[in-house]
């Protein structure tokens, strides 16, 4: 059930509306309070917009929290690769490592769509998830094979065998 100003505040978000967002914030808004479709402000907002997030997140917004969906903002972010979001997702301690329903990680997601940027950015946080494999049992390598992003494939292989390298000399 949504909460009172729940539709407000996820709907200013998911607009970029950043002083109608920071308005409601200042009313005390429930900064989690979800909308007619069960989503919080940070889950529904602009991705493109990172100071709304920086608001939402430091009012207390939960960086984790999943969907009905199974996705968290974070799977989101990464798939429409906003490195400037994913970061200050980051920032405020989002688990770059959650899985959504299909055992996917930020990384996959981001691989499965070509965003080199953003794989490059996860690959420092995910050191030792790169050889995740989702529930279809394909690491985020295979996708980016699978969905022909060969940059992203060559930085994947090479961050892997600099790790293997790394992990025989230990």
């Amino acid at each position: 059930m949504a909460e009172p100003f729940g539709n407000e505040l996820a709907s200013a978000a998911a607009r970029g509306d950043l002083a109608q967002v920071t308005n409601l914030l200042g009313e005390n808004v429930n900064v989690n309070a979800q909308n007619g479709f069960g989503r919080t402000a940070l889950q529904v907002m602009k991705l493109g917009n990172p100071e709304i997030a920086r608001r939402l997140l430091a009012r207390g917004a939960h960086p984790d929290l999943k969907d009905s969906a199974g996705f968290a903002v974070i799977h989101d972010t990464a798939r429409a690769g906003f490195l400037d979001t994913l970061q200050t997702l980051l920032e405020f301690r989002a688990d770059v490592n959650l899985e959504d329903q299909e055992g996917n990680l930020p990384l996959h997601l981001a691989a499965q769509e070509g965003h080199l940027p953003v794989v490059a950015f996860l690959l420092r946080g995910t050191a030792s998830k790169v050889s995740h494999r989702n529930k279809q049992g394909a690491t985020a390598y295979d996708l980016a094979r699978l969905y022909k992003r060969q940059a992203v494939a060559e930085l994947l292989q090479e961050s892997a065998g600099v790790r293997s390298e790394a992990a025989a000399r230990n």
